[in-house]
């Protein structure tokens, strides 16, 4: 199926030299947010390999959105960091990650908060 969409100049400038590509990444972008498509599927429309480039792939473009503000260097460039690349500097310089601090052990009922593996594997 062809879609046609009308674009306004400034749109398209914004887009790049590769309009048609930017819409179609972006509006896989919004269904897979949204949980109307999966990444897997979402690579192959893509016509990426397997879906680890399509997990990279969609890493890539949500992290550069989300921690643009968190990650820019002093020159206004972002940062863009491919899963296999992440450190936890770079999580610790993204606002994205909640930060639990886990309780002191017997701060409360139990130390679920400390030994939540422990617990996990004892119900398996």
């Amino acid at each position: 199926m062809d879609v046609r969409l009308t674009l306004p100049d400034e749109m398209l400038e914004a887009l790049g030299p590769d309009p048609e590509r930017e819409t179609l990444e972006g509006l896989l972008l919004l269904l897979v947010g949204e949980g109307r498509l999966s990444v897997e599927r979402a690579g192959a429309v893509l016509g990426l390999e397997d879906r680890e480039q399509a997990e990279h792939w969609y890493a890539r473009r949500t992290m550069s959105r989300r921690t643009a503000e968190a990650s820019e260097d002093p020159d206004g460039t972002q940062e863009h960091v491919s899963p296999g690349d992440f450190t936890q500097e770079i999580a610790k310089r993204s606002r994205r990650f909640l930060r639990i601090t886990p309780a002191a052990k017997g701060s409360g009922l139990s130390d679920v908060s400390i030994n939540h593996d422990k617990y996990l594997a004892e119900d398996a």
